[in-house]
């Protein structure tokens, strides 16, 4: 379940709720406008369970428009709390992690305009594999059919120890964060409500309707 908030009282109640449903919870501490250290503390205090930690910054395809240096103070400390933490393909913070840290790295790659060839998109696998991250995580935005098909093929590059999460998003891409978590991805993310924190996401009832549609079938 995906946990947001432009203020911290808004995230702390969304994330009490989620809290009641959720197997595991994305905190997008990169909605919080204005951002501060205190903010973390509470956040750090009101997870009951695992949780994925995302700070994203603006130029990342987040929400965060801050210093990059606060942004990677963030995220070090969301190290030594959190389960996972998701840390955009080409930071900087990477490259300083520890073979310790790297076991909760969500390392994810997006492409907000389209979908890559399968080529390309092999070639970025092949790269976020050097950093040996615990997840990889990739997701192109979906214009055609075939984008699809060429996620469904990123997908079956998985490895047996390894774990991916492939996401198409967009309208067109929908139909992805429903098959392919059956497929092997290893996150559904689901919003509790309606949002426009990643293009396609859909709302925990549509997703819970869909999956009552296809086991009834």
């Amino acid at each position: 379940m995906v946990v947001e908030g432009s203020t911290l009282q808004t995230f702390l109640k969304n994330l009490k709720k989620a809290q009641q449903s959720a197997d595991m919870v994305e905190l997008r501490g990169d909605t919080i406008k204005g951002f501060k250290e205190k903010d973390f503390d509470a956040i750090k205090k009101a997870v009951k369970g695992s949780a994925i930690f995302t700070f994203r910054h603006k130029g990342e395809g987040g929400n965060y428009t801050g210093s990059k240096d606060f942004q990677g103070d963030v995220l070090k400390k969301a190290f030594k709390t959190f389960k996972y933490v998701d840390v955009a393909f080409g930071n900087e913070l990477v490259k300083e992690l520890s073979a310790k840290e790297k076991k909760k790295l969500v390392l994810s790659y997006h492409e907000f305009d389209g979908t890559s060839s399968i080529k390309e998109l092999k070639s970025v696998v092949t790269k976020m594999r050097k950093s040996k991250p615990a997840i990889i995580k990739i997701a192109t935005l979906v214009n055609k059919e075939e984008d699809v098909i060429t996620l469904s093929e990123i997908l079956k590059l998985r490895k047996p120890k390894e774990q991916f999460i492939i996401i198409g998003m967009g309208d067109k891409g929908k139909l992805t964060r429903i098959l392919f978590p059956m497929m092997g991805s290893f996150i559904a993310y689901a919003a509790m409500d309606k949002t426009n924190i990643a293009p396609g996401l859909m709302t925990i009832k549509e997703m819970q309707d869909v999956y009552n549609f296809i086991t009834n079938l």
